[in-house]
């Protein structure tokens, strides 16, 4: 495999843990009076845990090949996609702390990988 194969998987697992993680809050924010494991038995909640164990092996398969001082920038993209996903499915207001954090996310990578 291709490093920029890698990469792009890489990249890709941080996608999948975020829709991960807005399956997991909307799920969350549903009123039930569900108590014990039936709290957690349900299709979204599962799909969600599904997704983030499926990161895990991308990622496994994806560390391999790619080098290790690109892992730690490339897993902040993963901020980034539940920032948009948020705007744009849960209709979530992006603050200004929050737009300037991903700025910042954003020349942080420029940055590291233009040297």
């Amino acid at each position: 495999m291709s490093k920029w194969i890698a990469v792009f998987l890489y990249v890709c697992s941080g996608l999948i843990a975020a829709v991960s993680q807005l399956l997991m809050k909307k799920e969350a924010g549903k009123n039930r009076d569900d108590r014990g494991i039936r709290r957690i038995l349900h299709v979204k909640v599962m799909m969600a845990y599904g997704l983030m164990f499926s990161t895990i092996f991308i990622n496994m398969i994806a560390m391999r090949y790619v080098p290790y001082k690109y892992t730690a920038v490339l897993g902040t993209f993963s901020y980034i996609f539940v920032l948009v996903l948020g705007y744009l499915v849960l209709k979530e207001r992006i603050g200004k702390i929050r737009a300037a954090g991903a700025c910042v996310i954003l020349a942080g990578i420029v940055v590291f990988n233009w040297g």
